[in-house]
């Protein structure tokens, strides 16, 4: 998953460092704000390795068959119970907070042997000094409950913080979720090469560490390579008590169904258990925009999915040296979202001519581009007399060195594909001699041969040595595969028409309403209801399907189930979307759905509606940037001329932008031509006078047969009236002052109207 890291001047003026989405930027944990907060927090000091270990890591990292390392992890056994310190806030809610140091540590990390936390709870982990932020983290980063790793962050004293989930009422209470939550951090990653390096001739990792000659992967010079630079990320590998940096790439299959198998070399963790697997970090977008380094790492919006499994491997040592991994917490849905594609392949045992490129992160640093253009030649990877590879397992590639195309490889380049001409994945990098200041003959580097990695018993004679059962599930005997973008998919021809009720979809599921879509804007944990049990609650996303019986209130407007979107609490405003899918607009095509306010404890809800020809592009139809419409707490029917865009295909946006209200209710959203007429002439005949009104008012109705409830600002219905004329005369004797909506029911159709009484 995604996180934020930001850094804070002594006033809290906050710099974006990774993106999860725009509204989660400027996140702090809530001991930041609370005055009262002690900063007197248990503290963990621990031993750093020493100088010998950190120089004997170093030695082995220099592309020579193992990954680049950067880091030592030092064991520890701290949670919850047994360490830390619990405050509660002067609003009730309950914090825990760690402080982890280790003397001369570049960056520092926390690795979790479970990292298991309530839904609707927050994680933060942050420099003691408050400058640099990380998180927050949800339950939903890390569904299953287990190991989980949280870093690099640049410093030697952090601090991580718990905070527990919220849940409002609905008579207007807040509360607070006491259980405990399992946090067992069992080692702390001491990182000990970083900007500036851990002494003195000690080169740095990561970014801006890489050396001058590499070349931006958005070069004008890597123009022909966008879409390939798009399945390349960055791994942050564990493998026992180390730490370091590989390349890889998402890799397509022949079925083009978006498994997340993503390639890398067999070096970078050869020993790495299930658990440290569980805890590696692949960093996609990680890429300076243009040609110019950023003077910063905080301008960089990439985002981090954490933990993999292993599913078949090569060896570096009498094999071909690849891993294929499926990472864990991966989807499409993923993929669209940072335009990330699945790399094609071609498994032919004879290289192509043309020239290609190498794209990967040397050093750790953001993402880099390296081209060849004579033919690859095959070879035997050496890397000493515990790492050599099978015979003529290996394409060796001679880097251009010219004009605007001078790059080469790195450690951290490890396991980073080579493309040929037709943009291609047929190589997996294991090292080389290659370097910026190489002699031409030396300005090569050795690629595991992907025809070797398919199904070469030198691998081994197991599916668990090959490439081919997973690639090519369906035993195709396909030779290359293209490459998958799943945001390529041509969509279907729009209708001219659209409903929807919630009633298909499964009770409970979160942002999953086929075929609407949905867009977590804030990106915030939602508060719970009180005292009432859910499956999702306390859900991090835009709308849950709620269910009739649940609460007191919830009551879909037809059927057993309405959209749902709870609020997201004092974290900050809901920002979140329901989108139809793509229908094409005539003359008298209107917009309708129903809305409410679960009621009127906290406040009305508020809401906004968006249209857009592209999904991507918005403009507003009801409220604007500033400004919101409030829902009142009866089903209220909202129905949109959309006849200005006749002959365009719109998707159209419900948003909730609350701010920290309760729960905000869609129904029945319809669009269509012959409903909008109808509807607009059943409400044009529809009047209530006087209005305001004291004693008495009339309800003027197309016919004599209609059924009327008025409701109170609570949801209350305190009066019901089946009309018996067409201008019903109704008695408000004993009627409070206030607002109150007429919900008036006939000839199948339902509207309401406000009336003031004084």
């Amino acid at each position: 998953m995604k996180h934020i890291i930001v850094t804070i001047a002594l006033i809290f003026v906050t710099m974006l460092c990774i993106a999860q989405s725009n509204s989660r930027r400027n996140i702090l944990p809530p001991s930041f704000s609370h005055k009262e907060v002690s900063e007197d927090v248990d503290h963990i000091n621990i031993y750093p390795p020493s100088a010998q270990l950190i120089a004997e890591e170093i030695a082995e990292t220099e592309k020579n068959g193992t990954f680049y390392k950067v880091a030592n992890l030092i064991p520890i056994n701290a949670n919850v119970k047994n360490s830390g310190s619990w405050t509660t806030l002067d609003n009730g809610q309950p914090i825990w907070r760690l402080r982890l140091s280790s003397e001369g540590a570049k960056a520092s990390a926390l690795y979790f042997g479970k990292f298991d936390i309530p839904t609707g709870s927050a994680v933060y982990v942050y420099t003691s000094d408050k400058k640099i932020v990380d998180g927050p983290y949800y339950r939903s980063d890390n569904p299953n409950g287990g190991e989980y790793m949280i870093g690099n962050i640049i410093g030697d004293d952090i601090t991580i913080e718990y905070v527990a989930p919220v849940s409002k009422s609905i008579d207007g209470s807040v509360s607070y979720d006491n259980t405990t939550p399992i946090i067992n951090i069992s080692d702390f990653g001491y990182v000990f090469r970083g900007e500036g390096g851990f002494e003195r001739g000690v080169r740095a990792t990561g970014f801006g560490s890489s050396e001058s000659c590499e070349v931006n992967v958005n070069c004008s010079v890597g123009a022909d390579w966008r879409i390939q630079q798009r399945g390349v990320a960055r791994i942050y590998v564990r493998e026992g008590s180390s730490a370091g940096y590989c390349t890889g790439t998402l890799i397509n299959n022949t079925s083009n169904d978006g498994t997340p198998y993503f390639l890398t070399a067999d070096h970078c963790g050869p020993e790495a258990t299930a658990s440290n697997f569980n805890q590696w970090k692949f960093r996609f977008n990680y890429e300076a925009s243009g040609c110019n380094n950023p003077t910063s790492e905080y301008s960089i919006s990439y985002t981090d999915f954490t933990g993999c499994t292993k599913v078949a491997e090569g060896s570096n040592n009498g094999g071909s040296d690849f891993y294929l991994l499926r990472l864990n917490s991966f989807t499409t849905q993923n993929a669209i979202n940072i335009g990330a594609i699945y790399n094609g392949w071609d498994r032919s045992t004879t290289a192509k001519t043309g020239g290609g490129a190498g794209i990967h992160h040397p050093s750790g640093d953001i993402k880099k581009i390296s081209f060849y253009t004579t033919t690859p030649t095959t070879a035997t990877y050496y890397g000493g007399s515990s790492m050599t590879g099978a015979s003529n397992a290996h394409w060796k590639i001679n880097w251009v060195n010219s004009g605007s195309k001078t790059g080469v490889t790195e450690g951290g380049s490890s396991g980073s594909p080579i493309f040929n001409s037709d943009g291609r994945v047929f190589g997996t990098l294991s090292g080389g001699a290659s370097s910026c200041s190489a002699t031409s003959s030396s300005r090569y580097d050795l690629y595991g041969k992907f025809s070797f990695h398919w199904e070469n018993s030198a691998n081994g004679s197991t599916n668990a040595y090959k490439l081919k059962p997973w690639l090519d599930p369906n035993n195709t005997g396909a030779t290359t595969c293209d490459y998958y973008d799943p945001a390529g998919v041509t969509p279907p021809t729009p209708s001219t028409s659209f409903t929807y009720d919630f009633e298909s979809c499964t009770a409970w599921v979160v942002d999953n309403f086929s075929p609407c879509s949905t867009y977590d804007g804030d990106g915030f944990p939602t508060y719970g209801i009180t005292n009432v049990s859910f499956t999702n609650s306390g859900y991090t996303g835009s709308y849950i399907a709620f269910q009739n019986g649940t609460a007191n209130g919830f009551t879909a407007h037809g059927g057993t189930k309405f959209g749902c979107c709870m609020t997201a609490g004092s974290n900050g405003a809901n920002n979140d979307w329901f989108i139809t899918p793509a229908v094409a607009i005539s003359n008298n095509t209107t917009f309708s759905f129903w809305a409410r306010s679960a009621n009127n404890t906290y406040g009305l809800e508020q809401f906004r509606v968006a249209v857009s020809t592209d999904d991507q592009n918005y403009t507003y139809i009801a409220g604007s940037s500033s400004s919101s419409i409030s829902a009142p707490v009866t089903w209220t029917q909202y129905t949109y001329d959309l006849s200005s865009y006749a002959g365009q295909t719109l998707y159209i946006a419900i948003i909730c932008v609350s701010n920290d209200v309760f729960a905000f209710f869609i129904d029945d959203i319809n669009i269509s031509g012959i409903l909008s007429a109808e509807s607009e002439n059943f409400d044009n005949n529809v009047n209530i006078y006087p209005n305001p009104a004291k004693d008495i008012v009339t309800v003027s109705l197309p016919d004599d047969n209609a059924h009327i409830d008025i409701v109170n600002v609570l949801g209350q219905v305190v009066k019901s009236v089946n009309a018996t004329s067409a201008n019903e005369t109704i008695s408000l004797e004993g009627m409070e002052r206030g607002m109150y909506f007429f919900s008036i029911k006939m000839q199948d159709k339902t509207i309401t109207k406000k009336v003031i009484v004084e």
